[in-house]
């Protein structure tokens, strides 16, 4: 562990030094309220919208204006006959290189979200804020029976699949909706308890037996939120995990994906990404950021790591090397919205964002 010992040391003092004080600027006066999913606050006809605003989305034609950066080799090509939803999809995959294992894991995903809500808000008439997953109210006991997976036609984000249906979700609202990448397909999920258990390269996991549901606890929650002061490299780090077996991971690897390419760490966020209830689990990433920079005011501007991703030395650089993100730097957006500087993303009430969510 002297690789981690040694990012601990070096982020501390990145981290600090990019850290700028001061209060927020230019608050927005009324920021739309994200909701959880199960609240009684967003109810049955909140949870309606959104799945309607979905498949709105999945309806309108893709953008020919979207402009891949180029970050990520291998991509299959932009398909012409592909959706505005799957549009998003794209833009996730063209940032597995620059916004994984990269100082701008958080601040990227913070604008994604955004940008999905506004244009939801623009094309589908939605008026509600995207809703979050808290998986630390009761599901982390039970993740594979959550409430979320029910079977509702209507709401439901459908009951997890078995072999029978090759993984394929055949339940639940959006049982119907056909993804055009990385390859056409119904959304499928494969749940697992034990991700760790199969190889994922490049990583040697410590703990191949962990139960997923371990990193997904208030108690782990509460660490992560306190933990880590005006050290954000540190933060993200530890919400990836050491080796990769943190909460972050987790959430997305317990769901599974499209079979045997869950395990592959290029397209597993991707293939979940076909999947509406990837927005749900990172607006409750983000909320766990906010929370984190709400906890003590040298969180609030704090930023750290590189932009350049090396998994291949994942312990000594989990957030990145090369250029240090700064609060200057600029997230990219494949032209799906506007890039956009860190420094308007830090604050959810400010900048070029107008939201925050119903609890911490």
């Amino acid at each position: 562990m002297k690789g981690v010992k040694s990012f601990f040391i070096i982020a501390s003092v990145v981290a600090t030094a990019l850290a700028a004080p001061g209060s927020w600027r230019n608050k927005c006066k009324n920021p739309r309220v994200r909701k959880e999913w199960r609240s009684e606050s967003l109810g049955y006809n909140g949870r309606k919208a959104f799945v309607d605003a979905i498949k709105c989305l999945s309806s309108l034609p893709h953008d020919p204006g979207l402009k891949p950066t180029g970050a990520t080799p291998g991509l299959p090509p932009i398909r012409a006959d592909s959706s505005r939803y799957d549009d998003f999809v794209y833009t996730h995959m063209d940032a597995t290189d620059s916004a994984h294992y990269t100082g701008i894991f958080f601040g990227w995903h913070r604008l994604f979200l955004n940008t999905l809500e506004n244009m939801l808000r623009k094309e589908c008439h939605y008026t509600e804020s995207l809703p979050f997953w808290d998986w630390t109210s009761k599901d982390y006991h039970d993740i594979e029976h959550s409430y979320i997976f029910n079977a509702d036609p209507e709401v439901g984000f459908g009951a997890f699949p078995g072999p029978e249906t090759n993984y394929t979700v055949t339940t639940g609202a959006f049982r119907n909706l056909i993804r055009a990448y990385p390859y056409t397909h119904h959304v499928q999920r494969n749940y697992s308890l034990t991700p760790w258990e199969e190889p994922r390269p490049p990583f040697t996991f410590r703990k191949p037996h962990l139960q997923a549901n371990t990193t997904l606890t208030p108690k782990e929650w509460k660490r992560l939120v306190t933990g880590f002061t005006g050290n954000y490299s540190a933060f993200q780090y530890m919400v990836d995990g050491v080796r990769w077996q943190g909460m972050h991971s987790a959430a997305h690897l317990i769901i599974g994906g499209l079979g045997g390419d869950a395990s592959n760490l290029s397209y597993s966020p991707n293939v979940l990404s076909t999947d509406v209830i990837f927005f749900l689990l990172h607006c409750q990433l983000d909320r766990l950021w906010a929370a984190w920079q709400a906890h003590s005011p040298h969180n609030r501007h704090a930023i750290g790591g590189g932009l350049t991703q090396d998994i291949t030395n994942y312990d000594i650089y989990p957030t990145g090397r090369g250029t240090p993100v700064t609060l200057d730097t600029v997230v990219p957006l494949s032209n799906l919205g506007p890039d956009t500087k860190i420094k308007e993303l830090m604050d959810t009430e400010g900048g070029v964002l107008c939201y925050k969510y119903e609890y911490y």
